[in-house]
């Protein structure tokens, strides 16, 4: 719409009404982080043939501070224009349908310091919705983008925010929210999330400490209070698609949310049994170790129960003579935290592994609402020189009441089949498979049931430098009174020469990240195709970009960091530095 107006230039105020035009009153969607008016300045004679810098906007009164100024159809980074040319500003502003917004737009030659004022006035449509719901003050932009062409389905996405305390209330306030184009408006859809992990920033000898700028005389502010917390929601994507997710905050007498989930947690201590609408796991009262697993199409129990501790996951382990072999699953009460809400729950134990205080162990365990895996992220930290048989990570057993053949996919995508009636048996190999084969499945075509293991990520390295000890890595899959998998990282007891005693160094650090599907197939040729989509969607991370608003109250341009720490020695103009006596 055209703002017809009259050329007033006023030379005490410098006020220029030019003609402008508001080309759009946009969203946050399609990867978009901002509610945005665009507005373009005609070109006028009173601008002259100057050079001017766009140095402030306010929108009905109020600084805005994040703006973006273009011309010829280009950003201009110094938000230096050309006086003789049209130009356009897109700013940040939760704009609503149907009011009216006035601009005043500060202008300054660089050379000769001269500023003028630009008024303009746009009125959104009053057909556009606008701001999702003006209650909620703030609100930050997650951009997303699918960026390896796979579908997304439910893909748990977990984000770390920090805000300044004064726009943080409580966790119950926090909204996410997907904006997608809906005709000429759009659609907004409320999406479950778990807040989790706040932690405030206020340390009082920082805020109250007092530091002027030796050039402008000014106070320079370096610290606010700040709240930082974790949420994490599902999100779901087409291959290649942008989109935005917002997330809504400071509206301290916001509700509750009312979430509907399928994700259920009982139980005490380590012993808790999850389920959601897949799967029904039971965890080991004593380690917290996976020890049941029931598959919920089929109604078909998973389990290994024949020895020691009988559980289904049993590594991180070593076996270190004469110390036995020990795994995590035999671990006794380890020291564990929780996470429990709508979307999941997170299990984390750490804690030496039995018999060998030196090698300390870590797993989390995460259960997802509404998706059928489960995720294993686990570390095994050498603090001591040793010297092993075995250091393995990544097993699950199981007997062999249910699974009868197994599978798995090569690095070229294609699927292998193995028949147990038909392979080496314990203590030789089924087969042994490179370190980075995607996924391994053990599987009943009679029963119609599998339960596979993604391998989405392995690491080893040396935390004191170079390199974790490594024996040639690699996959397996044995066939004894039971079946197997298991990542070898060291592993001369699984060789022809049993009696080798290999080197393990102080550092060496060896990282896994899995997850485990139970599900039922219909016929034997989908399990590659219905593995290969999760393995994909989950090995294969979404980009996520964070665009937060600048604060009123932030300082200015960039804020030079402290280079140096306090000390005695002297040093000129050092900070709080003693003067040598």
């Amino acid at each position: 719409m055209r703002v017809k107006s009259l050329f007033i230039i006023s030379l005490l105020l410098g006020l220029l009404v030019i003609p402008t035009r508001a080309q759009e009153f946009g969203y946050p969607i399609n990867g978009e982080g901002w509610y945005f008016i665009k507005i373009s300045v005609d070109e006028t004679t009173d601008l002259r043939d100057q050079t001017w810098q766009v140095n402030a906007v306010r929108v009905n009164g109020a600084r805005v501070r994040d703006w973006l100024v273009f011309q010829n159809g280009q950003e201009s980074y110094d938000r230096l224009i050309d006086g003789r040319r049209p130009f356009e500003l897109k700013v940040r502003y939760s704009w609503v349908g149907g009011e009216e917004y006035n601009f005043l737009i500060d202008l300054v030659n660089p050379k000769s310091g001269k500023k003028v004022e630009v008024k303009a006035a746009a009125q959104a449509p009053a057909a556009l919705k606008g701001y999702w719901d003006p209650a909620w003050r703030n609100y930050l932009a997650l951009s997303i983008a699918e960026e390896h062409g796979y579908r997304r389905e439910n893909y748990p996405l977990q984000a770390t925010i920090g805000v300044l305390s004064r726009y943080f209330h409580r966790p119950e306030e926090i909204r996410v929210v997907k904006v997608e184009k809906k005709g000429k408006d759009v659609l907004y859809t409320e999406i479950p999330c778990q807040v989790y992990n706040i932690v405030k920033w206020e340390d009082q000898a920082l805020l109250q400490s007092e530091e002027i700028d030796e050039k402008t005389g000014r106070p320079i502010t370096r610290y606010h209070p700040t709240t930082t917390f974790s949420l994490c929601f599902l999100a779901s994507l087409k291959p290649y698609e942008k989109a935005t997710y917002l997330v809504f905050y400071n509206n301290p007498s916001a509700p509750a949310p009312q979430v509907s989930t399928d994700l259920q947690v009982k139980g005490e201590g380590l012993g808790k049994t999850i389920e959601n609408s897949f799967y029904r796991v039971v965890l080991d009262e004593k380690s917290g170790m996976i020890t049941e697993i029931i598959e919920k199409t089929t109604h078909l129990k998973l389990e290994h129960k024949l020895e020691t501790n009988g559980a289904v996951h049993w590594n991180p382990g070593t076996y270190s003579p004469p110390h036995p072999w020990s795994h995590a699953s035999d671990w006794e009460n380890p020291t564990f935290t929780e996470i429990t809400g709508p979307v999941f729950y997170a299990l984390t134990r750490c804690a030496p592994l039995p018999h060998l205080q030196d090698v300390l162990v870590s797993i989390d365990y995460f259960f997802f609402a509404h998706t059928p895996f489960i995720l294993m992220e686990s570390t095994l930290l050498v603090k001591k020189d040793l010297f092993v048989k075995a250091l393995r990570n990544g097993e699950v057993v199981f007997n062999k009441e249910v699974f009868d053949q197994a599978a798995y996919a090569t690095v070229k995508g294609k699927t292998r089949t193995i028949d147990f009636s038909r392979t080496r048996r314990h203590p030789e190999h089924v087969v042994t498979l490179r370190p980075d084969t995607p996924w391994i499945a053990f599987f009943s075509q009679k029963k119609k049931v599998a339960f596979a293991s993604l391998f989405l990520e392995f690491g080893t390295t040396n935390i004191y430098g170079g390199e974790a000890s490594c024996q040639q890595p690699y996959i397996y899959i044995q066939h004894g009174p039971w079946y197997y998998i298991s990542r070898a990282f060291v592993y001369s007891f699984g060789s022809n020469n049993q009696s080798r005693m290999l080197p393990v160094k102080k550092g060496s650090l060896y990282l896994e990240k899995t997850a485990w599907i139970p599900f039922s197939f219909k016929k034997k040729k989908h399990l590659g195709s219905y593995l290969n989509k999760y393995y994909q969607m989950l090995k294969y991370p979404l980009a996520v970009k964070e665009i937060m608003e600048t604060y009123p109250e932030s300082p200015e341009g960039w804020l030079v960091p402290l280079l140096t720490e306090p000390f005695d020695e002297g040093v000129k103009k050092a900070l709080k530095g003693r003067k040598k006596k």
